[in-house]
Parts: structure tokens; C-alpha cells; sequence
């Protein structure tokens, strides 16, 4: 009876251990990759034409800073782009293949629609 008693023991310090261990783990994962996830920051905002261009500022942890620029329509992200040129055109694509080109300096839009059937 004493040696069953001691195994119990044993098991349920065993799988104390190790359930503490695999939280502490996931928490020290969980710190770690929150202290090397990029950081995000809205700069600046254009609305043009029922769009909504959002350029943020970013850093990661290692690298210098990055600019992209993300386009929305009713706070639904379309498509972005990873960095902004020196020129006030920037250029979209929509789910459907259409180019949409906005001058931000301007503030217009226009569309250019995809043409033709796929060539394969």
C-alpha cells in the first residue's frame, strides 16, 4: 500500500510539473513574439472618392521603418501596398483585377478595368 501511495505521488507530481511547464512555456512564447511583432501607426488619411487611403508607419524589430499604404471601402481593407514612392500616384488592384490609381496630391481617382478574358 505505501508503494502505490508513493507512484500516485509521484504521477501527480509529474503531471503538475508538467502542466506548469507548458504554461510557462506558452506565456514566455506569448512574450517573446509580442516583443518582436512590427508596430503600426496611422500617419496619415485621404478620402477620395468613397476610399478610404491609410498610410502607417512601422517598425519591426530589426530594420529600419516602413511606410505601406492600405486602401479601404467601408472599413474593409482592399489591397495595400509595402511602400510609398517619392510621386503622389499610387496604385491599387481589386479582387476583380481592376486597377485603381489615385493621385494623392490631387486627391482624384482613376480606375483602369481589366480588359479581355484570361490568355492561357
Amino acid at each position: 500500500m505505501v508503494v502505490r501511495k508513493k507512484w500516485k505521488a509521484l504521477l501527480w507530481t509529474v503531471a503538475s510539473l508538467t502542466v506548469v511547464g507548458i504554461a510557462g512555456w506558452y506565456l514566455f512564447l506569448s512574450f517573446v513574439s509580442a516583443a518582436f511583432q512590427e508596430k503600426c501607426e496611422t500617419v496619415k488619411i485621404w478620402e477620395i472618392e468613397g476610399y478610404e487611403i491609410r498610410e502607417k508607419s512601422c517598425i519591426g524589430f530589426a530594420g529600419p521603418p516602413w511606410s505601406p499604404i492600405y486602401l479601404y471601402q467601408k472599413d474593409t481593407e482592399i489591397d495595400y501596398v509595402n511602400y510609398k514612392t517619392d510621386s503622389c500616384l499610387v496604385e491599387f488592384t481589386t479582387e476583380i483585377g481592376n486597377t485603381l490609381q489615385f493621385d494623392l496630391c490631387e486627391e482624384k481617382m482613376t480606375e483602369k478595368k481589366k480588359t479581355g478574358a484570361n490568355n492561357i
